[in-house]
């Protein structure tokens, strides 16, 4: 593996790879109810709305190895913008040589849409991520996240 390359997408050339990687998470983390014909909408809705959220691609000279989706949102707690990392994998052939810790070390450096601070989640039973997460600092929230999924609205 050459030297990792952290980059903004700002284009549709790679979306057919991060689509499989995003696929390649949510199989890995099983995630329930998780409706992946969405995902390109994601992508499009980032690329046309950069003020909205990112994708930070992980890239080996030209090829893609692992992506990150960075979601902004204001916090009164915390006094300002966050940003959350909403999406974090790295392929799996490209695994155990640090990239994880480097994009979020590099992601502390340079604040992306001026956050006061980084949120993200992670899988109760995933120790390697909980591991590294707290190495560079996160710290468990006495919260609970929780979900409520809108219909869509209807026709009348």
């Amino acid at each position: 593996m050459g030297e990792i390359g952290f980059t903004t997408m700002t284009d549709e050339r790679y979306a057919e790879g991060v689509l499989d990687l995003m696929w390649g998470l949510h199989d890995e983390d099983g995630s329930a109810g998780v409706d992946a014909g969405r995902f390109p909408a994601t992508i499009r809705h980032v690329l046309d709305h950069p003020e909205r959220g990112r994708v930070v691609l992980f890239l080996d000279g030209e090829a893609l190895v692992g992506y990150a989706l960075l979601i902004p949102y204001w916090s009164n707690e915390f006094g300002g913008p966050l940003v959350f990392v909403d999406e974090l994998y790295v392929a799996p052939a490209a695994r155990g040589v640090g990239l994880g810790r480097r994009f979020l070390e590099r992601l502390a450096v340079e604040r992306p849409f001026d956050a006061v601070a980084a949120l993200l989640e992670v899988g109760r039973s995933n120790a390697r991520a909980r591991r590294l997460y707290e190495s560079l600092g996160f710290r468990e929230r006495s919260y609970a996240t929780m979900a409520l999924r809108f219909e869509p609205p209807g026709d009348g």
